[in-house]
C-alpha cells in the first residue's frame, strides 16, 4: 500500500509541474516570445497524468477511513 501512495504521489507532482510548464509556455506564447511548444504538443497525456495521480491519492485516502 505504501508503494501505491508513493506511485501516486508522484503521478501528482509530475502532473502539477507539467501544468505549470503548460501554463509558462502558454503565456509565453501569448507574448509571442519563442519557446517549446512539447508543453502543449503533450497536454492530453500530462492532463490524464495528474488525474490518474489525484483520483488514486482520494481513492486511497477513502480507504483509509472507516
Amino acid at each position: 500500500m505504501r508503494f501505491l501512495k508513493l506511485f501516486f504521489d508522484a503521478l501528482v507532482v509530475i502532473g502539477l509541474i507539467l501544468l505549470v510548464a503548460r501554463l509558462v509556455s502558454f503565456g509565453l506564447h501569448a507574448l509571442n516570445i519563442p519557446f517549446t511548444t512539447i508543453f502543449t504538443d503533450y497536454s492530453i497525456p500530462s492532463l490524464a497524468i495528474l488525474l490518474v495521480g489525484a483520483l488514486g491519492n482520494w481513492i486511497l485516502n477513502k480507504q483509509k477511513r472507516p
